[in-house]
């Protein structure tokens, strides 16, 4: 079985996709190098050939979900290319939207259940890369007088707290009060807490 179903083609690629859908199944407690490999088909040693360990598979699975986040706020980039404000709503509500679908895989990435200062190169980069992307959309807009200037990373930490602040309530359940699961209505309350954001980000 070794040799027949090794030729998978990318099995780093494969582990981690497959990583990703039992992450929401079972949670990160549940998520198992020898069980992925049995549902690829594969040797239960051939994941080794990729990942050490299993914290090298979840660094692995956070960097794709960083990679993610930043491939969407470049095709913001390009889409709303002069409303930054529209850019960084919609790179908020990517967020949101993990956290309520992929509640697993947001809570690996944002939970602390890695250290980026302990970590290896492909999550750090990635990492910062992601939050380099939101940067840019705040520089934008400080560049268009949208946003008063002042220190860009002070501006891109306020806004990350607030959105991951949210998120987290969301990916735990906490707002089930608040919106009943409806797309629409949820993004109605990011909005909201939004303008909240922009009060204080804006130019007077």
């Amino acid at each position: 079985m070794q040799n027949k179903t090794y030729h998978h083609g990318d099995l780093r690629n494969a582990l981690i996709l497959e990583a990703i859908v039992m992450l929401h199944e079972k949670g990160i407690g549940g998520l198992s190098l020898r069980e992925l490999a049995r549902r690829l088909g594969v040797g239960h040693n051939a994941p080794y050939r990729h990942f050490k360990n299993k914290q090298q598979l979840l660094e692995a699975v956070a960097a794709t979900g960083f990679r993610r986040l930043k491939a969407h706020n470049i095709r913001l980039e390009l889409e709303l290319a002069d409303d930054p404000e529209s850019q960084l709503f919609e790179s908020g509500v990517a967020i949101l939207n993990m956290a309520m679908e992929q509640p697993e895989l947001f809570r690996l990435m944002f939970g602390g259940y890695l250290s980026l200062g302990k970590c290896g190169p492909e999550l750090k980069e990635e990492a910062h890369a992601s939050i380099e992307s939101l940067v840019k959309i705040i520089s934008l807009a400080q560049q268009q007088d949208i946003f008063a200037r002042g220190d860009v990373m002070r501006q891109t930490l306020a806004a990350m707290s607030m959105v991951q602040g949210l998120a987290m309530m969301a990916s735990s359940g906490m707002l089930r009060d608040n919106v009943t699961g409806d797309e629409q209505q949820f993004k109605r309350l990011a909005l909201q807490v939004y303008d909240i954001l922009l009060m204080g980000l804006k130019k007077r």
